[in-house]
């Protein structure tokens, strides 16, 4: 029997979900986390947390009605790591004495989000997106991004009134830390967005507000009175683009850049922290990485550094150390490659 001072799940999982929305302030966050767990909740039968066995975990991963059943194994990865953040949670607390590795001994999914190389495009190839682009709304959307690193989301949350062309700076609200940042406007966006603004007004037939959307869709082709369909292809300055996907990645096809299943406009985003971070090592800036964790509005150093593919060269100086002499190594019949030569070659 548990003892008396162990919760049962349903108490472990508000305590936890709580306290993560606390941290992060995203319903989001909290939201997926609640849902997972409730329906672990479900699977082990409401038990008390000192009660749960690893077998529980396996039943919930690839029981009958278990997470395999629906999930793809990149997937039950994630959920595997979440659930053992949230058994962590509880162990800390000693409400359980057995250790998140000991519970999830028999799931064998990990989680590949921090091994994969993700793609990240360089000024040449950013570039030639622009040049792909069909308009010059979607121009000054991948500039946008391209230039200041922002989600999608922020992007699209954005109206004309965020802009100040004047004081050069541009006003974005972050929906996870509730707070407006400023960013500065650099000079090829502030082209880009002039050149649309310009295109934008001129199709409205009226100059633009402060609470226009900045980057609109079109307005639907409905039935109109007499019989026939509205003109179609006119913006619509009260609605954001609601599927951005469908002009990232055929504008990527046209510039011939091949974007892998999973890539989007977050690789839009990593490109412009690797991009950043390396012209700050180049001039020698002393908190390259500070700097891009600023940008970017991370928390944390770690996530900056997963963004920028750290952790991958991390992991190759653990192969190269490894065994090896370190201080009595005779590297004098090697070759110094240059910074620059280095990247060219991967």
């Amino acid at each position: 029997m548990p003892r008396a001072t162990t919760p049962k799940l349903s108490f472990a999982r508000e305590t936890y979900t709580r306290q993560r929305f606390a941290s992060s302030k995203s319903e989001g966050v909290r939201y997926a986390q609640k849902s997972l767990l409730t329906r672990f909740e479900r699977s082990a039968g409401g038990l008390h947390v000192g009660s749960l066995r690893a077998h529980h975990l396996e039943d919930f991963f690839y029981g009958a009605e278990g997470l395999a059943a629906t999930c793809q194994p990149q997937t039950l990865g994630k959920y595997r790591n979440d659930m053992k953040a949230f058994l962590s949670f509880c162990h800390r607390r000693t409400w359980t004495p057995h250790t998140p590795d000991v519970l999830l001994d028999g799931i064998r999914e990990k989680s590949t989000r921090a091994a994969r190389s993700r793609y990240r495009m360089t000024r040449a190839e950013l570039r030639e997106l622009l040049a792909a682009a069909e308009n010059p709304r979607d121009v000054a959307l991948i500039c946008f991004v391209a230039c200041t690193g922002v989600r999608i989301s922020e992007a699209l949350g954005m109206k004309k009134g965020d802009v100040s062309f004047s004081k050069g700076e541009l006003y974005v609200y972050l929906p996870k830390t509730k707070e407006e940042v400023t960013y500065p406007l650099a000079s090829d966006l502030e082209r880009a967005l002039r050149e649309w603004l310009t295109v934008y007004a001129v199709q409205l037939d009226r100059p633009l507000k402060r609470t226009d959307v900045l980057f609109p869709a079109f307005h639907r082709r409905v039935f109109v009175e007499g019989g026939g369909m509205s003109a179609g292809g006119l913006y619509n300055p009260a609605a954001p683009i609601t599927s951005p996907r469908r002009i990232l990645r055929p504008t990527a096809e046209r510039a011939g850049i091949e974007l892998e299943d999973g890539d989007g406009w977050h690789t839009v985003r990593r490109s412009f922290a690797r991009i950043l971070y390396d012209d700050c090592v180049d001039l020698g800036h002393d908190a390259a990485l500070r700097v891009v964790q600023a940008a970017l509005n991370h928390k944390s150093v770690i996530t900056t550094e997963r963004y920028l593919g750290l952790n991958l060269e991390r992991q190759r100086f653990y192969k190269l150390m490894k065994g090896q002499d370190f201080l009595s190594a005779d590297l004098s019949g090697g070759t110094i490659v240059s910074l620059g030569e280095r990247r060219a070659h991967g």
